[in-house]
Order: structure tokens, then C-alpha cells, then sequence
């Protein structure tokens, strides 16, 4: 398997959202909901907050398979996607969903995670590789890759980096932040 998402295969992608998944699944499984909600991490984010935002970005990854405004799905004006930076995207879409219910949170985030799945589940290796611009005609192009790829990067990596990596990195904070707050 390449380490590079552009160069992954579907099959790949799927075992590599799997494995990110499972991690995820086991750290929260070792949770009370006290641990969910009580402590926060330097950002003033609990566990909720960080199931609020890995399901916000999922989200966003729908509504790009779909051809949809990502900025739609993430609840922000289309002015700060294009053009904000990563800490005030997310401020919003946590600072929106603050009040929102464990349950409804984790409810969320599981039928996001099931409808991105099946959303690439039909799609081919060479659906994957189609370029950002592809799949959001109307937009200049993943707002990360704008200088050097002005048709943004192949949807592969986009759905690897929101729905694996992303995953991944999020379990090691809330991990961190739990291990914290214990000791």
C-alpha cells in the first residue's frame, strides 16, 4: 500500500478509513460520558466537540462527492471557506453545534461516516483520481492546493485525509486530552 493517497487504490483507501475507524471506535468504547464531555484541551474543545468536527469535515466530504458546496456542509459562509483559515473554520462549526446532545452527536456521526461509505463504495479507482475540480466544478479548487494544483488534488486523497487521517489524528488528541485529564 502507498503511503501517498493520491497513489492509493480504492481497496486501499477503505482499509486504511477502517483501520482509523477502529482505533476511533476502541478509544471512544473506553470512554464514560462524563470523559466525553467534561475535560477540554487547550483549545477549550472536549471529546464532544472533537465527534462534533470529525463529523462536520466527514460531511463535508459528502457534499463533495455529491458536487455540493463543501462550505454548505460545514455550516460556514462560503467567504470564510474559501478564504479563512483552518481555527476560525472550526470555531464556527463547533461554536454552532456547542448545544447539541451527546447522543445526537454521536448519532450524527455515525450515519456521516455510513453515508460517506456508501458513497464510495461505488466509485472506481479511476473515479477517485478524478480532481477536485471534477467533482466541484464551480469552485477554484481544494482551498489547500490552490497555488500548486489549480485543479485541486484527486478525491482519493481529499476522502483518505478526511476520513482516515483526519480520524486518526483527532484519536490521538482525545486520547491525549483523557490521559490528561486522569493524571
Amino acid at each position: 500500500m502507498s503511503d501517498e493517497p493520491q497513489e492509493m487504490t480504492k481497496a486501499a483507501l477503505l482499509v486504511a478509513i477502517e483501520r482509523s475507524w477502529s482505533r476511533f471506535d476502541a478509544a471512544l468504547a473506553r470512554l464514560s460520558e462524563e470523559q466525553l464531555l467534561t475535560p477540554t484541551d487547550d483549545q477549550g474543545w472536549t471529546v464532544k466537540d472533537h465527534l462534533v468536527h470529525i463529523s462536520v469535515w466527514e460531511r463535508s466530504m459528502v457534499f463533495f462527492l455529491q458536487g455540493k458546496p463543501r462550505h454548505e456542509a460545514l455550516g460556514v459562509a462560503q467567504e470564510l471557506y474559501l478564504h479563512g483559515d483552518d481555527d476560525a473554520i472550526n470555531a464556527v462549526i463547533v461554536g454552532q453545534r456547542k448545544d447539541l446532545p451527546l447522543s445526537e452527536v454521536l448519532a450524527g456521526l455515525r450515519a456521516t461516516h455510513r453515508e460517506l461509505l456508501a458513497l464510495v463504495e461505488p466509485l472506481t479507482d479511476a473515479d477517485l483520481q478524478q480532481t477536485y475540480r471534477f467533482y466541484q466544478p464551480d469552485e477554484p479548487g481544494d482551498r489547500y492546493y490552490w497555488d500548486e494544483e489549480p485543479d485541486g488534488p484527486p478525491a482519493i486523497a481529499l476522502v483518505y485525509g478526511n476520513a482516515a487521517q483526519h480520524v486518526a489524528d483527532h484519536t490521538a488528541w482525545i486520547e491525549t486530552l483523557v490521559g490528561e485529564a486522569s493524571a
